[in-house]
């Protein structure tokens, strides 16, 4: 098996039909970041109706701080993944079942460590974002609960990353198919059935976590019976594949992390007010999901694509599919954008029947998705700059534009003009500072690559 063409489910995307395979690869993804979004929207929805406005609140706030810890590691994993698909596209074999081993042990022990830390510092994250304090209660409830399934999201972004890297998009999306099922059925049993409020949203979550976590141990299992999760690895070879690892999944985790540290501190101004405006900001996440899913979507794919390719030595495939995605972001996104921001307040009753709520999530979307086709044809950028192996400078785009400009705007604006109208305009011309940065960098990396003196492998 040292060519890796035993792997079960595994498929080379480094020939063949850049278009075909690129939609072949990327609509499970899509379908299973829409199933999860499907099931926000449900989730949110059931809480905001049954369990009230305050709970609706309490839901998006203490989600944010699960959002650092989950999103580092959805970070981390796609970095890594980079180099697994640049393994795979090698058909360096042992080495990747070794890294695969490595990996998914780390993700476990980090992943029990980050639950017990959330979990014991909820009420202080409460305090220190200052809450209000009708919010306050439910927030904690649902913070402590979810925290005990936070392992097992940052295990089921972790194998998630690593079947996708080596091909096989589906197997990932029935499964998270499957638990979006599980949740909202847990939802509706235990919240609407069992009036357990908040606390059943919450428990709902966790649980189907650990469900998803099982089955998709079992895929990796079946993938290969050389993958351990148990034991430990030796040799040096293993030692230095961690570093390279560790190497590349950092910087790509820190691009999570300040994204979800900007919310945060963003928070600080939002909760000024009020509970209209917190939960208009959660139910415009839900509906700017149905904008972000395509090119987060297509970031994924291209992630992966760009990974093999690279390892097979194969750059010219890698220029053909950015320009191929930034044409779809194109075509899906303009369309789009403009639709939900006519539909924006029919949307928003789907998950209250709170005017001001309503009168926000509608503002929040007329202000911030007109750009957001921007946004996309980033999100391919970025994906392609670290499939090549560059997870700093992605890095330091999304702390410059995502993380510091965003607050300090708000920061020098809101105390200004008092509005919320600050915080929508933030995100929009940060979508513009991005392009700016992460441009030049691609066309650098890709000249590079397609030269006759370009390196192609890891």
């Amino acid at each position: 098996m040292s060519d890796c063409t035993k792997l079960d489910g595994a498929v080379h995307v480094d020939s063949g039909a850049i278009g075909s395979i690129l939609l072949r690869y990327a609509w499970p993804i899509l379908l299973s970041q829409l199933a999860q979004e499907m099931y926000n929207v449900a989730d949110c929805a059931v809480v905001g109706r049954f369990a009230g406005e305050f709970a609706l609140a309490a839901a998006g706030t203490a989600a944010l701080p699960m959002s650092v810890a989950v999103n580092f590691f959805v970070g981390f994993s796609s970095g890594a993944s980079t180099l697994i698909a640049s393994l795979f596209g090698a058909r360096r074999h042992d080495d990747l079942t070794r890294m695969i081993s490595s990996v998914m042990r780390m993700t476990f022990v980090s992943g029990l460590l980050l639950s017990a830390v959330i979990f014991l510092l909820s009420g202080s994250y409460l305090t220190f974002t200052a809450v209000p304090a009708d919010v306050a209660p439910f927030a904690l409830v649902y913070l402590r609960i979810c925290s005990l399934g936070v392992c097992a999201q940052m295990i089921n972004n972790m194998a998630t990353a690593v079947l996708r890297s080596v091909g096989d998009s589906r197997s990932p999306m029935r499964l998270f198919l499957f638990s979006a099922a599980v949740n909202l059925a847990g939802d509706l049993l235990l919240v609407v059935g069992m009036h357990a409020g908040i606390a059943g949203a919450a428990a709902a979550t966790a649980a189907s976590q650990w469900i998803l976590s099982v089955m998709l141990l079992l895929r990796l299992r079946r993938l290969d019976p050389d993958i351990r999760f148990f034991g430990s690895s030796s040799g040096s070879d293993t030692r230095e594949q961690l570093m390279t690892v560790l190497g590349r999944g950092i910087p790509a985790g820190l691009q999570a992390f300040f994204m979800s540290v900007s919310s945060i501190l963003i928070r600080f101004y939002i909760n000024g007010f009020g509970a209209d405006a917190i939960g208009g900001m959660n139910v415009f996440a839900r509906i700017e999901g149905l904008c972000y899913l395509p090119s987060f979507a297509y970031g994924i794919a291209l992630t992966a694509f760009v990974g093999q390719n690279l390892g097979a030595g194969q750059p010219e495939r890698i220029r053909d599919s950015v320009r191929l995605s930034i044409r779809w972001m194109f075509i899906i996104m303009l369309p789009l954008t403009g639709i939900l921001c006519v539909l924006a307040p029919v949307l928003a009753r789907i998950f209250t029947e709170d005017s001001g709520i309503i009168m926000n999530a509608a503002e929040a979307v007329r202000y911030t998705l007109p750009l957001y086709t921007v946004y996309a044809v980033n999100q391919v950028y970025l994906g392609a700059v670290k499939g090549m192996g560059n997870t700093v400078y992605p890095m330091k785009c999304t702390f410059v534009c995502y993380a510091l400009f965003r607050v300090i705007w708000c920061a020098l604006l809101i105390g200004r003009f008092h509005t919320m109208k600050v915080v929508y305009l933030s995100y929009a011309v940060s979508f513009l500072i991005m392009t700016a940065m992460i441009l030049p960098v691609y066309i650098r990396m890709i000249r590079r690559e397609c030269s006759p003196a370009g390196t192609h492998a890891d």
